[in-house]
């Protein structure tokens, strides 16, 4: 099993590379919408017959190396596997392969493929990406360029052959808005502060759209972004938080929670939070830390894990943060509930059963004591 991390690294450019990498980045973007402009007249998607169609030209039109023009041709047919295809490319970001990128570490520099031949690039280390480059003879990368900040960065591919994780001791970790992540070790991540940091955002940008002035303009341009570093940021925290909980033996067990967003229906105040939160990150978050970590991550089907009863397996009162079952009593957090349901649904997977409903719950599983501990005032 390989694990794959990313290691962003600033580049160190002056004027004269400044203009060849923007003028790269250009070409590049403008042979990505030749190609999709090709493909939507002819209704190719593949990528080698679509390369069959237009290379040649587009090698020719561009000057960009053949690599590059390949790079191009994969940029867009990845592009046709969501939901919306974009409608143009912007010119932001290079993907880098073997061919066309290699890092120097004695010299802690890149040599990167540009209109204008090889480049060799010095990067901006610090000591935490010194020892994750350490020893490491990555084959890509991916070339950006901020505007906000006139600043090239090179994110560096690093893969690792990792044996592949197992365990038998399910930890349940229930996402939500108003707690973030709640596992069934007592852990809870409140997301109060998160949700005020998201109104203050939308309320902020509402304002400077309605007034529509180039300062506004300006403004809205400087917050791009930084709400969503910001996030980034608290679920960085929050997935290194719960992998540490962790001991060799423990199975990470999460809802799968894919397409959530079409699934459910939420109040017009909440809508705004809902498509704004970022559940797949924290779960990629999670994956990439416990499979370093070697613990394994497994995912069980979402229903009935926040109205089950974790003592009994009754479908109980849910009322906001607490829940009560009118059949045996339990009172507990909301939360830690449905964390505890999603540990003993993991249990069940791993026994081979593939999800849990109220009617095979065991009746005989008892809420451990810490979680109990919990219960709402």
């Amino acid at each position: 099993m390989k694990l794959v991390k990313t290691v962003q690294c600033k580049l160190q450019v002056d004027s004269e590379l400044t203009d060849v990498l923007l003028e790269t980045l250009s070409r590049f973007a403008s042979c990505c919408n030749d190609i999709l402009v090709v493909a939507n007249e002819s209704k190719v998607r593949n990528k080698f017959r679509l390369q069959r169609l237009c290379y040649h030209n587009l090698k020719a039109k561009y000057n960009l190396p053949a690599n590059l023009v390949i790079r191009a041709i994969a940029r867009v047919t990845a592009s046709f596997g969501g939901k919306r295809p974009p409608k143009v490319f912007k010119p932001t970001s290079i993907e880098f392969d073997m061919r066309t990128f290699a890092f120097i570490e004695p010299k802690e520099e890149v040599s990167i493929s540009t209109h204008d031949g090889r480049k060799h690039i010095k990067l901006s280390l610090g000591n935490f990406q010194r020892g994750l480059l350490k020893g490491q003879k990555p084959t890509s990368a991916i070339l950006s360029y901020r505007r906000n900040k006139k600043t090239f960065y090179i994110n560096i591919v690093l893969e690792k052959e990792v044996s592949v994780p197992s365990g038998n001791n399910p930890v349940g970790i229930d996402r939500g808005l108003y707690n973030i992540a709640t596992t069934s070790k007592g852990q809870r991540f409140s997301g109060k502060k998160a949700m005020q940091t998201k109104k203050h955002y939308a309320e902020l940008r509402q304002r400077l759209q309605a007034k529509g002035t180039k300062s506004a303009k300006r403004r809205l341009k400087q917050l791009s972004g930084k709400e969503r570093r910001w996030m980034t940021d608290i679920d960085h925290c929050i997935s290194k938080a719960i992998v540490n909980n962790c001991k060799p033996g423990d199975v990470i067990v999460l809802e799968e929670l894919t397409y959530i967003r079409d699934r459910i229906r939420a109040a017009k105040k909440q809508r705004q939070v809902l498509h704004s939160w970022t559940f797949g990150q924290l779960q990629n978050f999670v994956e990439y830390k416990s499979l370093e970590a070697g613990i394994p991550v497994k995912y069980i089907d979402p229903r009935y894990t926040s109205q089950r009863c974790s003592r009994c397996g009754q479908i109980g009162i849910r009322n906001k943060h607490s829940f009560r079952c009118p059949s045996c009593g339990l009172s507990n957090h909301a939360d830690f509930n449905a964390a505890y349901n999603i540990q003993q649904a993991g249990l069940a997977l791993l026994d081979g059963v593939q999800s849990i409903t109220p009617d095979v719950a065991s009746v005989d599983a008892k809420a451990p004591e810490q979680l109990l501990l919990f219960a709402v005032n």
